[in-house]
């Protein structure tokens, strides 16, 4: 089986330019290499403009703790306006016009590069659960995930679980329009940071069932209406990268494993194929481990996961091949692709253009020994 090669999506400030070039430059760091789509996201630091374009609807929105998105710590908080009815309109993404754009561009790609006829666009959909608890979580997200201490987060939780239905259905909607248009030209990557967190801080606190049961009927229920509408996705799990640092730190990958061999669970429940998953090793500046034991937990992954092996390092590729060779091994197959653990778009130019190379020669190394 050869191995695909996965850009995570975002790009350095500087090379988020116009379109043809972004996708111009994911397909020539490729080095002709098969992808797994060609990134087009339209914000390097992930939801922070999104987060502060609320704003605009301060007819429903009130910032109740001020914040500059310095860092983590720094995340604005929003409440709704006392008599205020939060709509689908007030926390929709507004893409609809740039991601049409964005496949015009894709659509001229392709009739230049043959090679790239079974190949679509890659466009970032952050999870709505995600959305809502940026929203109105905030700084509270980074002290180890409301999700995992929900009572003492209570006043950021409650709304924004309250209102989750508005963001799934916002989201909905615009991806809805969009695969109706350009369907067979789009790839999903629904993003769920928050999904991956919890597991993580659940686990440390010793409530890795009752969160993990919740987080995947949450995000496999997405994944689902997504199919209904017939689009495709990706699932991309991650550690958050804001400012090129994590959220929280792994152990070993037993939190990925238990999130989705339960959304497997989930889906097959709903008879929803399983899309591919890019499960993150690497994490913030951290390389990925070269420690076996980080990677045993995946001998219990659900057997028909597509996995992309997230253990790509902008320092090169030999430790991220020996990291690939531990992945592989424990998994018992061969990745359906390699990657970074996250998107570019907080490296430098030259950092980006390292962490494609090594991408690249990661995907192409041969089996390895693990020892």
């Amino acid at each position: 089986m050869t191995r695909l090669v996965h850009f995570v999506g975002s790009l350095p400030a500087p090379l988020t330019t116009d379109d043809r070039e972004v996708l111009e430059w994911f397909v020539e760091h490729s080095r002709g290499h098969r992808l797994t789509g060609v990134p087009r996201d339209l914000d390097p630091t992930w939801v922070v403009e999104y987060l502060r374009e609320r704003e605009k609807h301060d007819d429903v929105f009130e910032v109740v703790r001020s914040g500059e998105f310095a860092d983590y710590a720094d995340m604005r908080v929003y409440g709704i306006r006392r008599g205020a009815v939060l709509e689908p309109r007030h926390v929709a993404m507004d893409r609809v016009d740039r991601i049409a754009a964005a496949v015009t561009a894709f659509r001229a790609l392709r009739d230049r590069r043959p090679e790239l006829a079974d190949t679509r666009l890659q466009i970032s959909q952050p999870n709505p659960l995600d959305l809502a608890l940026f929203v109105f979580g905030g700084a509270a997200v980074a002290d180890g995930l409301p999700l995992g201490r929900a009572l003492r987060h209570l006043r950021t939780v409650t709304p924004a679980l309250r209102n989750l239905p508005v963001f799934v259905e916002a989201a909905l909607a615009e991806m809805a329009r969009l695969t109706a248009d350009h369907g067979d030209l789009i790839t999903w990557q629904v993003e769920s940071p928050i999904a991956q967190l919890a597991l993580v801080k659940a686990a440390r606190f010793g409530m890795r069932a009752p969160i993990g049961r919740l987080v995947a009927r949450q995000l496999a229920g997405f994944l689902a209406r997504t199919h209904d509408i017939g689009a495709q996705t990706i699932v991309h799990l991650c550690y958050g990268d804001y400012r090129h640092k994590e959220l929280l730190a792994p152990r070993n990958l037993a939190p990925s494993v238990e999130l989705l061999n339960a959304v497997a669970r989930e889906l097959r429940a709903r008879a929803v194929p399983l899309p591919p998953a890019h499960i993150p090793c690497a994490y913030g500046a951290h390389p990925a481990p070269v420690d076996p034991a980080f990677y045993r937990p995946l001998r219990r992954l659900d057997k028909d996961w597509r996995v992309i092996a997230g253990v790509v390092s902008p320092e090169g590729a030999q430790d991220s091949i020996r990291s690939l060779a531990m992945f592989e091994a424990a998994a018992g197959r061969t990745a359906y692709g390699v990657a970074t653990a996250c998107g570019l778009g907080r490296c430098t130019v030259e950092e980006a253009e390292l962490a494609a190379a090594a991408t690249v020669a990661t995907a192409d190394a041969a089996e390895v020994t693990v020892v």
